[in-house]
């Protein structure tokens, strides 16, 4: 602090993180240009060195330090460690400061000077980016950030220790040792913030210190960030045995209740101030989130899919196996005497089963699966692999078991399942009979790899009363190892039997459930029912693809798509 007992805007320094977004970063640093109070010190971090910095007009006023790619968080680490003012306010380069962002903080700090003292400004949309559903569903449901309710001089809780705004002394910061490098983007705030809880911090909310977000997100903008949420909550999780995953939990909830009507979405923004359109807003909040829980919770579950594989190879384990799983397997095939052999030892097909399962070619067959299937019941995962899908759907409540020839895979799968704690069977199918009595049998990704399609209809028939199947069309950039399907019959064969839901998905993935012809029939047929029964089949047939959509779907990893990462 400098002389006497006030802090002065010599005393603080802004520090601010920034990747790729130059000319966002000039337009926070014109803001923080024309600030009521002058004197502070600005220090910008570019978060990776394969960027080429440009602080314009600014490049004189700003000290600029660069690291490898690393993240917010520890960018942060190093601006603090350059400065050595005893007031540290963080920002993030999408912040534009009002006039009197800094005098705002400074007052609240003189108020309140004791080392333990934190203050919170309020973050609030920029014009520019106010409009629109998704923007006002982030504000008023307080999912970025959760300052409804809050008022000046309310102790705010270490879970709203936003960096985007939020600003404390130095020495509370030393003492618990900064930022925790292993939470690369989001969470890492939080989780400093139950450190500095821990340490003491007392967080006060200035609603005087505004700064205007200036972000606008799309739906695919939006899916991401939720992603990548779910690999912080997890890590969160991981770290922290006590943390009780809030999004997650929400995911959960928000695929176990009735599907709300997307009107409310619409209705939510439009509603005076009354009970009907509070209403709206939960309606609304639980359809954001259910739409969005899939997502959510499959980026949740790869995490935990290489920390299992990790675990389950020990020493063995090989990242780069994991990155180039594509190469490992093409290199695995080459080698063995046939492909019989080559599906029943391989062990690189753990890393590409993995690296598969994070992709998001999946999530619409699964949903699909849960459209049919009411929560508590009995599926059979036929071509199981490593359990992937299993694992998920038995995550929200249903009842699994899987079926494929015995291997290193399916190995792997008794291991997880046992680490799990889950009662599963695991039919080699080989060997064993499967039992019928299944609600549900699927095969995903499965039926394209085998020499008789219509066989493994029939085993999936046997086992249950409803089949979900997917037909590739052919691609030329496929792998070998997919045998060109009889499309026409295949889909002749499912409507025949009782189209239930045609779509597809990818461009090229016709995903169908249809009734088994070896299922009991509910009920004595009335005259003309087995007609209309077909005639809506048909029409399903013709209408799926239309229905199908926009390819909201589409997979990472896939021809035109990205890598897995």
């Amino acid at each position: 602090m400098s002389s006497g007992t006030a802090f002065r805007a010599t005393d603080l320094a802004v520090v601010i993180p920034t990747r790729h977004r130059w000319e966002m970063l000039g337009r926070c640093l014109d803001a923080l240009a024309a600030q009521s109070r002058t004197g502070f010190e600005i220090i910008v971090v570019a978060d990776g060195r394969d960027q080429f910095p440009d602080l314009g007009d600014h490049a004189g006023a700003v000290t600029l330090l660069d690291q490898d790619h690393a993240g917010p968080g520890v960018a942060r680490n190093l601006g603090i460690a350059h400065s050595r003012r005893p007031l540290i306010l963080l920002m993030g380069d999408d912040m534009m400061a009002a006039p009197d962002l800094v005098a705002a903080h400074l007052e609240a700090h003189n108020r309140r000077p004791a080392p333990a003292d934190a203050v919170l400004g309020l973050v609030r949309w920029h014009p520019d980016s106010a409009r629109g559903p998704i923007q006002q569903w982030l504000e008023w449901s307080g999912t970025q950030f959760d300052l409804a309710g809050l008022s000046e001089g309310q102790e705010a809780g270490w879970a709203r220790f936003y960096s985007s705004n939020a600003s404390f002394k130095r020495q509370l910061f030393e003492r618990v040792g900064g930022f925790d490098p292993d939470f690369a983007f989001l969470y890492e705030d939080t989780e400093l913030g139950w450190r500095l809880d821990q340490a003491g911090m007392r967080l006060w909310f200035e609603p005087g210190a505004l700064t205007l977000h200036d972000h606008r997100y799309d739906w695919s903008g939006l899916r991401r960030r939720f992603e990548t949420a779910a690999r912080a909550e997890r890590r969160m999780t991981t770290k922290h045995a006590w943390f009780e995953p809030w999004f997650r939990a929400k995911a959960i909830e928000a695929l176990a209740t009735r599907p709300p009507s997307p009107m409310w979405v619409a209705l939510a923004d439009r509603l005076p101030d009354t009970p009907l359109r509070q209403k709206a807003r939960d309606e609304a909040n639980r359809w954001y989130h259910r739409q969005l829980a899939p997502f959510f919770l499959n980026a949740w579950a790869a995490e935990q899919d290489v920390e299992e594989l990790a675990a389950y190879l020990g020493d063995e384990f090989d990242l780069d196996r994991l990155h180039r799983h594509t190469h490992v397997i093409e290199d695995e095939l080459a080698a063995a005497p046939d492909e019989a052999s080559f599906y029943r030892t391989s062990q690189a097909y753990l890393y590409d089963l993995t690296a598969f399962a994070a992709w998001e070619t999946k999530i619409p067959y699964r949903t699909d699966v849960a459209r049919f299937a009411p929560p508590g019941s009995k599926l059979l995962d036929y071509g199981c692999g490593i359990g992937t899908d299993g694992l998920r759907l038995g995550e929200l409540g249903y009842r699994v078991d899987f079926a494929d020839f015995d291997n290193p895979s399916t190995r792997y799968l008794r291991w997880r399942l046992g680490r799990r704690h889950i009662d599963a069977r695991v039919y080699d199918i080989d060997t064993e009979t499967i039992d019928p009595g299944y609600h549900l049998a699927y095969a995903f990704d499965v039926i394209e790899h085998v020499d008789d399609p219509f066989a493994l209809l029939n085993r999936l028939e046997a086992a249950a009363d409803l089949v979900a199947v997917n037909f590739l069309e052919p691609d030329p950039h496929d792998t070998h190892l997919h045998h060109q399907l009889p499309l026409k019959a295949l889909m002749d064969h499912a409507e025949a039997a009782g189209l239930l839901r045609y779509r597809l998905y990818h461009h090229r993935s016709h995903l169908v459930i249809y009734r088994s012809p070896r299922a009991p029939a509910s009920a004595p047929s009335a005259p003309g029912r087995a007609d209309r029964s077909r005639l809506r089949s048909g029409a399903r047939r013709r209408l799926g693809p239309v229905l199908s959509g926009p390819q909201w779907w589409r997979a990472p990893g896939a021809y035109g798509g990205k890598t897995w990462n």
